[in-house]
């Protein structure tokens, strides 16, 4: 599992938006900010998601 910086590495090398993620998982940016800088853990249902989008 990638921690929530990988998952903000990846996101931004694949030129998506914090604000599309949000709005495809479902949640607030502020909810993805916290969980990329590991302030929240993410829950396995969105990094599914999340993980699914950026392939």
């Amino acid at each position: 599992m990638l921690s929530g910086r990988q998952l903000k590495i990846k996101r931004i090398l694949h030129n998506v938006e914090a604000k599309e993620i949000a709005e495809y998982l479902g949640v607030s940016k502020t909810y993805i900010s916290l969980m990329e800088n590991e302030k929240r853990k993410i829950p396995t249902n969105l990094y599914k998601q999340w993980i699914k989008y950026l392939k």
